[in-house]
């Protein structure tokens, strides 16, 4: 006897692109072959490997991750599927956290690993209104070399145009953002999202003092 199974949110894969279901949609475990929802629309699907091509951090550091896939609605109205790159031991709450996202249906325009071997392939929030994990690098809101908690999948940034940093200085990042809080994907204090990640003893960068980071997200 075949069996099947259907799930609400996206699975989470260790290895490898490793899922094609998601809401609506059914998988025969034997064969592989998946039905349902032909609608949504796929953002990302690549394996881990791929998603970790070219880039500079330690083994250390890339053996801990895990590529998460996940669904939400975009901006356009419809179902988007894509992929997030976090620590392993935080990939079971991510996808957790994306399906209540996704029952918000509060909007998200693309969550897309950053690409090592293409930087500005449209994938960095300076060129694409992305969402986010990993990405080893330095802080970008401060003059320092300290390592981001991105680097150690453990951060994450939603939609940074609508939630862009900003500096001491008043500088905006990225460039082009602009904070409205009666915005569409914006994150506030009392936005639900916010209040998800806050809930699971995550720290959100809107809350920090010395400067603004709303698209940020952080576990210690």
């Amino acid at each position: 006897m075949r069996r099947f199974f259907t799930i609400a949110v996206a699975l989470v894969c260790c290895g490898g692109a490793g899922w094609r279901q998601g809401a609506g949609v059914r998988t025969d475990v034997n064969t592989g072959v998946t039905t349902g929802d032909s609608t949504v629309r796929v953002d990302s699907e690549i394996t881990l490997q791929k998603a970790l091509e070219g880039c500079s951090a330690p083994d250390s550091v890339l053996g801990s991750l895990c590529l998460v896939g996940v669904e939400y609605y975009g901006f356009d109205g419809a179902l988007h599927r894509g992929q997030i790159v976090v620590r392993k031991d935080l990939a079971q709450e991510i996808s957790e956290i994306f399906g209540e996202i996704l029952a918000l249906k509060f909007p998200v325009e693309s969550v897309i690993p950053i690409k090592f071997d293409k930087p500005d392939n449209r994938t960095s929030m300076d060129t694409l209104n992305n969402t986010y994990g990993f990405h080893y690098r330095a802080v970008k809101t401060t003059q320092t070399t300290k390592l981001s908690n991105h680097s150690f999948g453990t951060a994450i940034d939603i939609n940074p145009f609508q939630n862009p940093a900003i500096l001491r200085d008043g500088r905006v990042l990225p460039a082009g953002g602009k904070y409205d809080p009666a915005a569409d994907g914006t994150l506030t204090a009392e936005s639900p999202v916010v209040k998800i990640f806050l809930r699971r003893g995550w720290e959100w960068g809107g809350g920090w003092v010395s400067l603004k980071d709303y698209m940020h997200f952080e576990k210690k």
